[in-house]
């Protein structure tokens, strides 16, 4: 679920308080841009690479697959390696497939999804993140994407999420990195290339058939 929540919140921003003076654009004016793009955007496609940094882990591990959301509420995740694992919510349900354990578990999020997918329209996604974190702006004319930081308000929200940077290319104006920092200092980055934008995704891609004999465990959000 935080998979799907990351990628989904990158997708939308709105005007926040701004904690650093930026040079060349200004906030607002990027996510002027960054609206009128969400409004034309009804799919997404991409490739994408996810590294983890966890404390238990000696070295980075790194998982490739692709991504693909269609308006307004279905999202497929594809883990391709080194482990291959299918998240797809459709039809309310987020049903996480594991095909090499022949095992898959539901969760009914139909309750959350305006929560979940307002990120991706950006109504108000970023009045939202505003209540819990304080934004910083960066743009840089040698890098070829704006920077926003975001620091938890509380101590409380610092417990789950210490930081998020959200990196928005300056020709298209899409998010094509996120780094996320847990509360107990795991770090998880997720870099998206080859970003399609309104190509046609069949509705059959949201149907996750699983195969006969796969066990399935229905599970409830904590």
């Amino acid at each position: 679920m935080r998979t799907l929540i990351v990628a989904a919140a990158c997708a939308a921003l709105a005007t926040v308080p701004v904690h650093a003076a930026p040079k060349g654009e200004t906030l607002e004016q990027v996510v002027k841009k960054v609206q009128q793009q969400q409004k034309k955007t009804t799919t997404l496609q991409a490739n994408f690479r996810q590294e983890k940094e966890l404390a238990l882990l000696s070295k980075p591990e790194v998982s490739t697959g692709t991504f693909v959301y269609s308006k307004p509420n279905n999202v497929l995740w594809t883990y391709a390696a080194p482990k291959r694992v299918t998240m797809l919510i459709s039809g309310g349900v987020l049903t996480t497939y594991y095909p090499d354990l022949n095992k898959a578990e539901k969760i009914e999020v139909k309750r959350f999804e305006d929560q979940i997918f307002k990120y991706m329209g950006a109504s108000g996604a970023i009045d939202e993140l505003g209540r819990y974190f304080n934004f910083t702006f960066t743009d840089r004319a040698t890098e070829p994407g704006y920077l926003l930081d975001l620091q938890p308000k509380s101590a409380g929200i610092a417990k789950r999420v210490r930081h998020i940077r959200i990196w928005i290319d300056k020709k298209t104006y899409l998010t094509n990195k996120v780094e996320y920092t847990e509360g107990d200092g795991d770090i998880t980055r997720y870099e998206f290339t080859n970003i399609r934008v309104n190509d046609t995704v069949e509705p059959t891609r949201f149907t996750l058939k699983l195969p006969a004999g796969t066990r399935v465990e229905q599970m409830k959000i904590q």
